[in-house]
C-alpha cells in the first residue's frame, strides 16, 4: 500500500556508489523519506533505488573483510547448530555475499547453496568452492532449484532481508522451498535499538525495512509461518535474530512474548515510537549543527 511519509531526509544518492569526479554529474538520487504501516507495525522507506542499482558488480562490500563479521558467523552458525540442527541435508542462504557464513555448513552430509546478486562478490564464493547462484532471490528464482522444492531444511540470512523489497514474493519463494518442519533464521538491524541510539544512520537506500519483532510476526502471520524465537544481537549497533517455522509445528518460545510486550510499552509497534523517534532526528540534527 501506498504509505504517507512521516519524515523525509532529503534527496539521498546510494550510499555505496563511490564515484570517480568526472562521474559527479550523474550522480543518482532518490527522495528518501520514511512510513509507517499500522497494521504490521512496519517502519519502512517509500521510495527506494531498483535494487539492480544497489547491488551490481561492483558491490563494494565483501563479508570476509570483516574480522569481527566472520568471528560472529561463526558464533551464529554454532548456535544454528546446537539449536535447530537435526538431521540437515539442504540448507540455502539468501544474500550469502562471500560465503563467509555459509561455509561454516559445509559437511559430506549436508548440500549448501548461496544466491547472491552480487556477481563480484559471488564469483570469489565459487572460487573458494562455496556454491553460489548469481541471483536475487525470488520466487521465480526457486522454481529452477528443482532439487530443494519442499526438501530445504534451513534457510540462513543476515542483513539481507530488509534489502528485498517485495517481502510477498520472498515469502512466496521461502515457501515453495521449506520442508514442513523446515525453519528461516535471520538477523537483521532492529528498530528498537535505532530508536533507542537515534541512529539514524541505519535508514539508507539498502535498508528498505527496519523490522521489529512485532513486524516480523505480523508479516509471516499473513502467510501461515509463526515467530517461533528471537534473540537479540551487538551487530550493527543492535540486531535481532528471527526464527520462523510453518504456523503449528514448533512451540513458540516465551522470548517472542517477551518483546512483543516490550515494544508494546515503548511503542514501537505503533507510530507513536515513529514520531518520537522524529523529535529525537531533529535535536540531534540541531545539536551537530
Amino acid at each position: 500500500k501506498k504509505i504517507k511519509p512521516f519524515m523525509s531526509f532529503g534527496k539521498m544518492p546510494i550510499a555505496n556508489g563511490f564515484l570517480n569526479k568526472k562521474n559527479f554529474n550523474n550522480e543518482f538520487y532518490f527522495n528518501m523519506e520514511v512510513g509507517f504501516s499500522s497494521s504490521i507495525s512496519l517502519f519502512q522507506l517509500n521510495d527506494h533505488p531498483a535494487p539492480k542499482l544497489m547491488f551490481n558488480n561492483n558491490y563494494p562490500f565483501f563479508t570476509s573483510s570483516s574480522k569481527y563479521m566472520v568471528k560472529h558467523f561463526k558464533k551464529y552458525s554454532s548456535w544454528i547448530k546446537k539449536n535447530y540442527y537435526n538431521n540437515v541435508k539442504n540448507i540455502i542462504e539468501i544474500g550469502s555475499n562471500d560465503g563467509s557464513f555459509l561455509k561454516n555448513f559445509k559437511s559430506k552430509k549436508t548440500n549448501i547453496l548461496g544466491i547472491e546478486p552480487s556477481k563480484n562478490v559471488a564469483d570469489i564464493a565459487n572460487k573458494k568452492k562455496i556454491k553460489t547462484i548469481n541471483k536475487f532471490f525470488n520466487f521465480n528464482t526457486t522454481k529452477i532449484l528443482k532439487k530443494y522444492h519442499k526438501k530445504t531444511d534451513i534457510i540462513i540470512a543476515a542483513n539481507a532481508i530488509c534489502h528485498i523489497p517485495d517481502l510477498k514474493d520472498l515469502i512466496k519463494g521461502i515457501d515453495n522451498l521449506l520442508t514442513s518442519k523446515g525453519l528461516f533464521i535471520f538477523e537483521e538491524p532492529y528498530l528498537g535499538s535505532m530508536y533507542k541510539k537515534t541512529s539514524y544512520d541505519q535508514i539508507y537506500d539498502e535498508h528498505i525495512f527496519m523490522f521489529s519483532v512485532s513486524s516480523i510476526m505480523k508479516i509471516f502471520k499473513l502467510y501461515n509461518f509463526d515467530l517461533i524465537n528471537v534473540v537479540p544481537q551487538k551487530t550493527h549497533g543492535g540486531s535481532m535474530r528471527y526464527v520462523i517455522g510453518r504456523s503449528g509445528e514448533h512451540n513458540i518460545s516465551k522470548n517472542v512474548f517477551k518483546f512483543l510486550v516490550q515494544e508494546k510499552q515503548k511503542k514501537i509497534n505503533s507510530i507513536k515510537g515513529c514520531l518520537r523517534f522524529k523529535k529525537k532526528c531533529e535535536i540531534s540534527k540541531k545539536k551537530l549543527r
